[in-house]
């Protein structure tokens, strides 16, 4: 049995041969097509009000074309991956990366060098978009300065050796965090959640990196990250939930999830004077690059 309906925009058809159903999407033209460059997808379902199945639903459901979950741990890691492998057919990357203020020793380092050089060499390998949350962050301070820096130095060795984006996390700590990207000679990736005025927007750009904006960038008092991202130029440009934290107004207060980037999407698009439209392709476009064909 062969039926149409429209879910949100969307033309479906179902087939039903016996009991199974079998799902098309057939027509997208003209529909915005967004993406979540930083996403803790383990951390929304850890909370269990959503099944990993309707949290993919909600992504296609709201046009999202890609989204990327984000390691932050070593237990993150092979569920990271797995959670990419089962869903790469809806635009799902993945990271692998031990951010500042988790443990990072030199056994846990070792343990992620050996699994990205060895799903570098995998079937998957183009899921894994690069290396992190890794960086530095001297406002929690959960891990010494020694070990985040010695995390962070490894972490870049290891994008480095294979050519991966960094993702990186600098709280209170952007000059350190620049200085040993510029003795590392490593200016590739996405300085992810940014927190900082055009001045600091412009030598993370001097760098090579592209700055992604998270939901905070829409709080009225946020007015150093308005200010840079005005000054931020379209082509440099990506946008990120974070989710399930910061969410954007008008949703803020609430837990996050990636459907509420649309939010950040028309908030920045208004800052820079652009149709939502010309911000979607841009952001779309810089992403892309970042991908491994």
């Amino acid at each position: 049995m062969l039926s149409i309906r429209l879910e949100r925009g969307i033309i479906l058809l179902d087939y039903k041969p016996a009991k199974k159903v079998v799902l098309t999407k057939i027509y997208t033209e003209g529909l915005p097509m967004i993406l979540d460059s930083h996403v803790h997808f383990n951390m929304i379902l850890e909370d269990k009000k959503i099944s990993e199945t309707d949290l993919i639903k909600s992504l296609k459901y709201n046009n999202m074309e890609y989204a990327v979950q984000i390691a932050v741990e070593e237990k993150d890691f092979i569920w990271s991956r797995d959670f990419a492998k089962r869903n790469y057919e809806n635009g799902i990357f993945y990271t692998l990366g031990i951010h500042p203020s988790s443990p990072a020793d030199d056994k846990r380092l070792q343990n992620l060098s050996s699994l990205v050089e060895q799903e570098m060499s995998g079937k998957y390998s183009r899921l894994l978009l690069g290396i992190g949350e890794c960086g530095l962050d001297f406002y929690r301070m959960h891990q010494t300065k020694e070990m985040q820096i010695h995390s962070f130095e490894t972490q870049i060795d290891i994008a480095k050796k294979h050519k991966l984006p960094l993702i990186i996390h600098s709280r209170d700590a952007m000059d350190e965090t620049l200085e040993i990207l510029k003795n590392k000679k490593y200016g590739y990736g996405i300085m992810h959640c940014f927190a900082g005025d055009s001045a600091a927007a412009k030598k993370v750009l001097d760098m090579g990196f592209m700055i992604s904006f998270a939901g905070n960038v829409t709080y009225k008092a946020a007015v150093e990250l308005h200010d840079a991202a005005e000054y931020v130029p379209l082509d440099r440009i990506l946008l990120e939930t974070d989710s399930p934290f910061l969410s954007p107004v008008p949703m803020r207060g609430k837990p996050n999830l990636p459907e509420n980037i649309k939010h950040t999407y028309k908030f920045i698009a208004l800052h820079k004077k652009v149709s939502v439209s010309r911000l979607e392709d841009s952001i779309t476009e810089n992403f892309t690059s970042l991908i491994r064909i």
